[in-house]
């Protein structure tokens, strides 16, 4: 990331006159060097980078720059603070640049154990060297990370603490590793600290000291923390050979952790119904939002980037706010809540016009928030109650409205994502809302036969939803305006395919999908062939290979290869070992004309069946 780049996020830079180690406390030799030059002046989007001079960031209440000043802190600053917007420093790996999606005022936190500063989190009315020399001539440089997923200062400040009281272990530590550990963990247990939390600090405090020689390092320690915790016999940090001062500064930093409740660890009050009572209960007909496509309840819209996702949200958003039907089904009419922490307003009134939306004054829109169990849910849910008639709430994405101050090992990104799931999930519920959250797939190949849930980031967590939408392009289909598989799966809904189209922003419906083969990319290349040598009038009415090889190279389908022209290779793809393939399935034959020559089996199809469709 350049410095024009940062300064159009709204991140002030300001430029120092070269020769100058630092801004701060070297005005004086700023102003003693060249009197003219003013203090600390901010670069605006238009100024030119000049290669000679130094450049620092000044972090705010919304732009905060997190200072691992250790080597733990160095070695675990991705576990707690992964992601940002940039990094920079020495060997670009010193700070890092976080956004703040509910600025909260403060200056600067520091840890600390004796003189030494381990960790620190800027704010306003501090400044850190971005770009040039650094005190000790050692240059800084910055480079980009390209997340731009904001944190809570919640977030931000708890990962500062628990990455400090680490820090303050690891530095503290000199004689064996098992009794600073028993310490420690007892130190947190007395202060009544979630046990969880003290696990997932116990086990970052293993990697920041891994021994990899001695065996099963990790497992016996992590033994030992769960038999303190078991036995319930603490011991403290006085026992160690700190000094009352460093005793006090680690002591501080566990009272800090103590005071941020982990809500979603707090136990649940169970209640109880007969089943002579439910079956005489007379239960209300099931509402539909969407006739026979969308309930109240938690959703998730998943899909491939750019299919086209966030065009179906829009699409129903309008489609509810304006209770005009939506790829063909009725809707109940209602206000919207779209939380757009992917997009602009500018964006959002581009597609509106490409779409042809009409105005309506039900259809709200966000584009910062909190994250869930940060407050977004409750703030969500307030302000539908202020509306009265509101229906509709989508999250476009959810991942970005998903807490991400655990990164810590284990299964607490399962266990959190599942707990603010159902958590939202009977709120919704409760009040006949749907709320649609826009995911993505994972990042690793898909099998075959693969569910299509399964392939949604996250969907172990995600199981207990109320429904899910998917978008799949079809096999054959190129870029987001070809036909598209639309998947419905819910708990109270059948299960449903269809296939839609895109055109100029706006979905559509075709019909219930089509069942059958679906070929791959390099077998429709091969069928397009034949095909076309097949008919050509000046050829002999059949294929041999050597001849579809050459059609395939002119069509630019696979790559020549001058120096050998009798391989037929395209990164994994081999064509002859395709055409015998295809020949055994039945999708080629051969033909009497020429030796080893074939072509497109004549297949006369059957009238399809008429079918009456659900919408």
């Amino acid at each position: 990331m350049t410095i024009p780049q940062l300064v159009e996020r709204g991140i002030d830079i300001i430029k120092y006159i070269p020769g100058v180690d630092t801004p701060g406390d070297d005005y004086k030799k700023i102003h003693a060097k060249d009197p003219s030059w003013p203090k600390f002046p901010s670069v605006r989007e238009n100024d030119p980078i000049d290669v000679l001079a130094n450049y620092a960031i000044r972090p705010s209440d919304r732009f905060v720059d997190i200072d691992f000043d250790c080597d733990a802190a160095r070695k675990l600053k991705d576990i707690y603070f992964s992601g940002g917007i940039a990094q920079f420093g020495r060997d670009r790996t010193g700070h890092k640049l976080f956004e703040i999606s509910d600025p909260t005022p403060f200056s600067k936190k520091r840890i600390e154990f004796g003189v030494k500063c381990l960790l620190e989190m800027r704010g306003s009315g501090c400044y850190s060297v971005l770009q040039g020399k650094l005190e000790k001539k050692v240059k800084a440089e910055i480079s980009y990370l390209g997340n731009y997923e904001a944190l809570t200062f919640q977030e931000c400040n708890e990962a500062y603490l628990e990455l400090g009281l680490i820090c303050q272990f690891v530095e503290g530590m000199e004689g064996h590793f098992n009794d600073y550990l028993i310490c420690i963990i007892g130190e947190m247990a007395r202060k009544k600290m979630n046990h969880h939390t003290i696990r997932n600090i116990a086990e970052n405090l293993i990697t920041a000291v891994d021994r990899p020689h001695e065996k099963d390092f990790r497992k016996e320690k992590m033994k030992t923390v769960n038999a303190i915790l078991k036995e319930e016999k603490y011991s403290t940090i006085e026992k160690l050979t700190w000094s009352e001062s460093k005793v006090g500064q680690v002591r501080k930093v566990i009272e800090e952790i103590v005071g941020h409740t982990e809500e979603y660890k707090k136990p649940q009050r169970m209640e109880w119904t007969a089943l002579s009572t439910i079956i005489e209960t007379e239960y209300d007909p099931l509402v539909e939002i969407v006739e026979g496509m969308l309930t109240p309840g938690l959703w998730f819209l998943a899909a491939k980037p750019k299919l086209g996702k966030s065009f179906l949200t829009m699409q129903l958003a309008h489609a509810v706010a304006t209770g005009t039907e939506f790829l063909g089904r009725k809707t109940i009419q209602g206000s919207v809540l779209f939380v757009a922490l992917e997009d602009n307003a500018r964006r959002i009134h581009s597609r509106a016009k490409m779409m042809g939306l009409d105005k309506c004054n039900n259809c709200y829109f966000t584009f910062v928030s909190p994250k869930l169990m940060d407050g977004l849910e409750e703030q969500l849910l307030q302000k539908a109650k202020e509306l009265g008639d509101c229906k509709l709430i989508i999250i476009d994405t959810f991942i970005r409205a998903k807490s991400s101050k655990k990164k810590i090992g284990g299964n607490d990104s399962y266990e959190e994502a599942s707990f603010l799931i159902d958590k939202f999930q009977r709120m919704l519920i409760g009040e006949e809302i749907c709320c649609m959250a826009n995911t993505h797939d994972k990042k690793e190949k898909e099998s075959k036969n693969d569910d299509k849930v399964n392939r949604m980031t996250g969907s172990a967590a995600y199981q207990g939803q109320d429904g899910t939408w998917r978008l799949d392009r079809r096999r054959g289909g190129e870029g987001i305006y070809a036909n598209t598989e639309f998947t419905i799966v819910a708990r109270d809904l059948p299960e449903q395919e269809y296939e839609i189209k895109l055109e100029q922003g706006t979905w559509s419906m075709v019909g219930v999908a089509e069942k059958g083969e679906e070929h791959d990319k390099l077998t429709r290349n091969i069928l397009q062939g034949v095909q076309a040598i097949c008919d050509d009038p000046d050829g002999y009415g059949d294929c041999k290979t050597v001849e579809l090889v050459k059609w395939l190279r002119d069509a630019n389908f696979i790559e020549s290869n001058p120096e050998n022209t009798k391989k037929y290779k395209l990164g994994d793809f081999n064509v002859k070992g395709k055409v015998k393939s295809m020949k055994k399935k039945g999708l080629l034959v051969l033909s009497g004309g020429r030796y080893a020559a074939y072509k497109i089996p004549e297949i006369i199809p059957e009238e399809p069946p008429q079918q009456d469709l659900p919408f």
